[in-house]
């Protein structure tokens, strides 16, 4: 598959949705439709058969339900886009997949708050800022693999009482700086 069709299949804001819910557990189409509720069930039935076509996702099995058989999907391989993938890409397709990947950022902090009646985001550890500072290759490196480490750790936590599912978004690329 071409880079730019896997960025295509992976970066899409609804399907991304899915791929990483289906990294937690495997799900059927109805579970998915009260986890993304904002999204058609009809639309989830395309991705899904997107997802299975593109070989990322797999029926884990099947079973009657009210004598339909439903499947139940899981992830197959971890999607991701490989350095060389990046160097394929052109400017407009990169663009192109993080004006995307920001369009369901802002969907998902949409969703977010609408679904609390009384928000209190101080209590929640709501933030987002941006930091700028000058740091050569090792420097950046030394700064993020320890985070990176414990980050990979924590990920792999399971859901248990006083745990709350979070979402921690970094975007990093270089300043243009003013001359």
């Amino acid at each position: 598959m071409h880079p730019s069709e896997k960025a295509d299949l992976i970066i899409h804001p609804i399907r991304l949705r899915i791929l990483q819910l289906l990294s937690r557990e495997p799900l059927t189409i109805s579970k998915l439709d009260q986890l993304i509720p904002d999204v058609a069930k009809s639309s989830l039935y395309r991705h899904i058969r997107k997802l299975l076509d593109s070989g990322f996702i797999e029926i884990a099995e099947t079973h009657p339900v009210k004598g339909t058989p439903e499947n139940t999907y899981r992830l197959l391989q971890t999607p991701n886009i490989t350095a060389e993938d990046v160097q394929q890409m052109s400017k407009e397709d990169h663009l192109r997949y993080f004006s995307s990947y920001v369009a369901g950022l802002v969907q998902s902090f949409k969703a977010y708050l609408d679904s609390q009646d009384t928000l209190d985001l101080v209590m929640d550890r709501v933030g987002f800022s941006e930091i700028l500072f000058y740091a050569n290759t090792d420097e950046f490196d030394a700064l993020f693999t320890p985070f990176r480490d414990q980050l990979s750790k924590i990920s792999q936590q399971t859901s248990q009482p006083g745990r709350r599912l979070r979402k921690l978004v970094l975007i990093n690329h270089p300043e243009v700086e003013e001359k």
